[in-house]
């Protein structure tokens, strides 16, 4: 590993789950790469592999939900974690909700979430940027959101 993969892995993220698309027929996936960009209006920044499934559904959806997850919830995390298969669908099974502006799913168990819209996308290396706005949010806890410090998975980018 280089020295600049070593300084970057030891940056600190939050985890969240991100979702995106309508009901069970949408998709799910654990992120780190998650930041405030804009708050005039709240913006958000969110940066998603290529080769993720999850990118062109992101693409057709233009929205998002970032689902925030409790410290110590590392199964919630984990059962969104890892990339899938083209075509697997990680919420079959799961009675989501849709978030209020953009009807994105949201899944049980969150301490609150993010209801985004996609204003921009940036192609930046093997990763795309997708600059959205919140336009809706909601905190349920007071318990600690985890973070890529304090949770037992191992993240990369």
């Amino acid at each position: 590993m280089s020295d600049i993969a070593k300084v970057l892995r030891k940056f600190e993220y939050g985890v969240y789950v991100v979702t995106m698309g309508k009901g069970q027929a949408g998709n799910a996936f654990t992120a780190s790469w998650l930041t405030q960009c804009s708050s005039d209006p709240p913006m958000v920044a969110l940066a998603v592999h290529n080769a993720h499934q999850s990118t062109p559904r992101l693409q057709d959806a233009g929205a998002f939900a970032v689902n925030l997850i409790a410290e110590g919830q590392d199964g919630v995390v984990k059962a969104y974690y890892g990339p899938a298969e083209s075509g697997y669908n990680k919420l079959r099974g799961t009675s989501v909700t849709d978030s209020p502006v953009t009807k994105s799913p949201l899944i049980p168990g969150n301490s609150g979430y993010l209801d985004c819209e996609i204003k921009e996308t940036v192609t930046t290396g093997n990763h795309t940027l997708y600059i959205a706005e919140v336009k809706a949010a909601k905190f349920d806890s007071d318990n600690a959101i985890m973070t890529t410090a304090n949770s037992k998975l191992v993240y990369t980018g």
